[in-house]
């Protein structure tokens, strides 16, 4: 599932399936001036750790590995894109905008000559992009959207498909790569434990509320949850698609009265942290943050791996640089660049061989972690998504009549 793959696409209709930030310029600058010969070759030669101000109620950043300086192949003359621009839209905000614009924006600028703006469609969301093509008066040229939105724009007609002769895709992972969008960032939903606590074996000790008493914390969307509950259930990771969503209610049910349906990110961890709960599922990028590593531990067997994609939209004016970006985004140098500073695992399998062990061991995809997980199968939640979510809503607001449970929500007793 993690092998390599060379001109084989993943079809949109088949089910498969975020520190230093403050050296951007001095980034973007050294990819295009490094030791190695192409974006995949040996270990390039680390400048120097820029220095980092911390303001007395910040929080310092988690040790950063130097930027990766080596010219990506492809992307050695300076005056390519020149006068042209690119107009990227995603919800990033903060830290993770910071590391997005120095590995991927502002590295491609220096290596092109592209002038390329940010925008957040924030509460917009992907609406934004169907509006815009709907009244053909496309404006933005690349989105950075959550993999499982890729395949019901491109069903509905608003996304332009990948080139794959500009994109490369020989050392990209398989799962991430469809007709239509390519994978930009992967992270996975993991079981979160204190560390002096016995960790849990897997998804059937997370249920298991005889062995480890106390509180679970599962995220308030049927997406991975059903998943998880199928796993506890005895479901092998092989076998878990199409999900048997009657199966996976039912293991729910047993846990239901014990357990907090987050809907905020940032809660499951800090729900652990301050001993709130037992066990939660979290990203693994929520576990890894400065304040929070050594208060809480991953547990990545039975993760599910998923990820965010880039994507054109239907009638973009700069199709010819989008396609250029995406490309460029997915080399080894900038996905080893955007890892070092975040750790969502790179989407090019060649560059972890451009981070340190200490970084590598932080990411989802580090070696043999892979086979440990699941991916999260984009094709079946395109076409049951908006029921379940219907279904799981409706299961969250009316307990089983009996034995007489109660279900809560973060800050919420119902």
């Amino acid at each position: 599932m993690t092998s390599r793959t060379t001109h084989h696409l993943h079809l949109d209709r088949r089910l498969t399936r975020r520190a230093v930030f403050q050296g951007g310029a001095a980034l973007a600058a050294v990819s295009l001036a490094g030791c190695a010969n192409d974006d995949g070759g040996g270990e390039p030669a680390p400048i120097a750790e820029l220095p980092v101000a911390v303001g007395p109620t910040q929080v310092p950043p988690a040790p950063t590995q130097p930027p990766i300086g080596s010219p990506v192949a492809g992307y050695l003359d300076p005056t390519r894109w020149s006068g042209r621009s690119l107009v990227i839209a995603s919800p990033a905000f903060g830290e993770y905008l910071d590391a997005v614009t120095i590995a991927f924006f502002d590295a491609f600028a220096m290596a092109t000559g592209a002038t390329v703006r940010h925008q957040d469609f924030g509460r917009e969301g992907v609406a934004g992009v169907i509006d815009q093509v709907e009244s053909g008066e496309t404006v933005w040229d690349v989105l950075l959207v959550p993999g499982e939105e890729v395949l019901p724009l491109a069903q509905a007609g608003y996304l332009e498909p990948i080139d794959y002769n500009v994109v490369d895709p020989t050392a990209l992972y398989a799962e991430l790569m469809f007709q239509h969008g390519v994978g930009a960032r992967m992270y996975s939903t993991t079981i979160v434990f204190p560390p002096a606590a016995d960790p849990p074996a897997n998804w059937t000790s997370f249920w298991d509320v005889s062995t480890t008493p106390g509180t679970r914390a599962l995220r308030k969307s049927p997406i991975g949850t059903l998943e998880f509950a199928l796993l506890a259930d005895g479901v092998a990771m092989p076998d878990l698609y199409p999900l048997d969503t009657s199966r996976a209610f039912a293991a729910l049910d047993r846990i239901r009265d014990t357990t907090i349906f987050y809907e905020d990110s940032k809660q499951p961890v800090e729900l652990v942290r301050t001993g709130q709960v037992a066990l939660a599922s979290a990203w693994n990028v929520r576990t890894d943050l400065p304040d929070v590593v050594s208060l809480v531990s991953p547990q990545w067997t039975g993760g599910m791996v998923s990820a965010d994609s880039w994507i054109i939209p239907r009638g973009a004016p700069n199709q010819d640089v989008g396609m250029s970006f995406i490309n460029f985004a997915t080399r080894a140098v900038p996905s080893a660049n955007f890892s070092r500073l975040q750790s969502f695992g790179p989407v090019n399998q060649d560059a972890l061989a451009l981070l340190r062990p200490d970084i590598i061991e932080r990411l989802p995809n580090a070696p043999g972690r892979l086979a440990l997980q699941f991916f999260q199968n984009w094709g079946f939640w395109a076409e049951f998504r908006e029921s379940l979510i219907v279904q799981f809503n409706d299961w969250l607001l009316n307990p089983v009549a009996t034995p007489p449970a109660r279900t809560r929500t973060f800050g919420v007793d119902r």
